[in-house]
């Protein structure tokens, strides 16, 4: 009984100990709850100072020169059948040459008949004639011979109008190769285009060819020798009947153009569209849009500062800040 009564003892002092224990073995309410310090991170910024200087927005291409005196063939009174073409693009003619030719067999056979009659009736002529016939029987004989004559230059001149023949010097610069033989060939279709290569201007068929102005001066590079230029033509300036190729480019003519540049050189062209000087200037990365709002970020203490700017001339790396910005700002990039 008595052992018992100890060993309870001792289990009841155990429990006493461990429970005045507890309160040391677990951690406290508020320490569960304190959050760990962190040390913020430092934010780095790119950046680079506005500077002052001068901008300038320009055109950077190239061209070729073509004829600026060129004539298209084609027939004007009558069309036909395509026979044969004479030339090949490239090809230097002279004036005189035959370039193309309809068929004319009708016409040929015709003219030939029409001799046989001339010769004919002038046989008639002088035999009545020889004969001492009447005045009337020779008028007769003399109007037939009139007749025949018409008869035959007007056939003539059918088979000269069935021919395109040149009547300038130059290189053909264009040929409708869509034709093959016994094609009809209509009236006022052009066909062939013959170039004086004495007489060049530069194209130029750029996408941004509608900035183009007439007038405008052009800066051309032709093998590294500088040359002044001056818009004579551009696609909007053609009129709805004018030369056709002229709506597909611009067209530069160069001063002092040295005598060996032939058509199909290149050259390499330069045109100012804008320019501002002594400006504020910023790279064109910088300058942020959203919704019609032109922003630039500023570093300012430290700080990411947005600042609303006025864009002036923008090129394809600078934008000027004509408003918002002074030169040595710390402009953010990223």
């Amino acid at each position: 009984m008595f052992c018992n009564r100890r060993f309870l003892s001792v289990i009841a002092m155990t429990l006493l100990l461990f429970l005045l224990a507890g309160c040391e073995l677990f951690p406290t309410e508020e320490a569960l709850l304190a959050p760990p310090l962190m040390k913020p991170a430092e934010v780095s910024y790119s950046t680079v100072k506005a500077k002052r200087g001068d901008i300038v927005k320009t055109i950077q291409g190239s061209g070729s020169f073509v004829s600026i005196d060129s004539k298209y063939f084609f027939f004007e009174t009558r069309g036909g059948r395509f026979k044969k073409i004479f030339v090949r693009q490239g090809n230097e003619i002279k004036k005189g040459d035959l370039l193309l030719e309809l068929y004319t067999n009708d016409v040929e056979m015709e003219i030939k008949r029409q001799e046989l009659n001339l010769e004919k009736v002038r046989l008639n002529y002088n035999q009545l004639r020889a004969a001492k016939a009447s005045s009337y029987d020779l008028k007769r004989a003399s109007i037939d011979i009139e007749l025949a004559k018409l008869n035959l230059e007007s056939l003539k001149k059918q088979k000269e109008e069935s021919q395109l023949v040149s009547d300038v010097d130059g290189i053909v610069t264009y040929i409708d190769t869509r034709l093959q033989p016994g094609d009809m060939i209509g009236t006022f279709q052009k066909i062939i285009r013959v170039a004086n290569p004495q007489k060049l201007y530069l194209a130029y068929s750029g996408s941004n060819s509608s900035s183009f102005v007439m007038n405008a001066e052009v800066d051309v590079k032709v093998d590294k020798l500088s040359y002044k230029g001056k818009v004579i033509s551009t696609p909007s300036s053609v009129p709805p009947d004018g030369d056709e190729a002229l709506k597909n480019y611009v067209a530069i003519e160069v001063m002092n153009l040295p005598k060996d540049v032939e058509m199909g050189d290149t050259a390499s062209i330069s045109l100012i569209l804008e320019r501002s000087e002594d400006t504020v200037i910023v790279p064109k990365q910088a300058v942020r849009n959203y919704m019609g709002r032109k922003y630039v970020n500023v570093l300012e203490d430290g700080l990411n500062n947005e600042r609303d700017v006025e864009v002036g001339v923008e090129t394809a790396t600078e934008s000027e800040i004509l408003k918002g910005v002074e030169e040595g700002e710390e402009i953010i990039l990223r």
